[in-house]
C-alpha cells in the first residue's frame, strides 16, 4: 500500500494543527493552499513558501474517513472539535 503525503500547517511556522493529506504531493499542497487562504488569509504561495512546504511533506497513512478538512472561515471556531460541530463544513 502506498503511503499518503501529509503536510502540517504547524511545520510552516503557523500556530495551527491543520493536516493536509493527499495521495500525491500536489494534492497535499493544494489542500494546504486552500486552507491557508481560507483560514489564515494567505493569498497564494510564493515560490519560497511552496518550496518550504514541499520540503516538510511527510509520508504517512491518512484516515480519510475521520479527517475533516477545514477551508471555510465559518468553521474555524469549531475546527478543534470538528467531529462535534454542526456546521455544514464540519459534518
Amino acid at each position: 500500500m502506498d503511503k499518503d503525503k501529509e503536510l502540517y500547517c504547524r511545520d510552516l511556522g503557523l500556530d495551527c494543527d491543520f493536516l493536509a493529506c493527499g495521495k500525491t504531493e500536489e494534492e497535499a499542497l493544494r489542500k494546504a493552499g486552500e486552507h491557508a487562504q481560507a483560514i489564515h488569509g494567505i493569498q497564494g504561495f510564493s515560490q519560497e513558501l511552496h518550496d518550504r512546504a514541499r520540503s516538510v511533506i511527510r509520508e504517512g497513512y491518512c484516515d480519510y474517513g475521520d479527517a475533516e478538512e477545514m477551508t471555510s472561515e465559518e468553521c474555524s471556531e469549531c475546527y478543534e472539535e470538528c467531529f462535534e460541530c454542526s456546521d455544514e463544513c464540519c459534518s
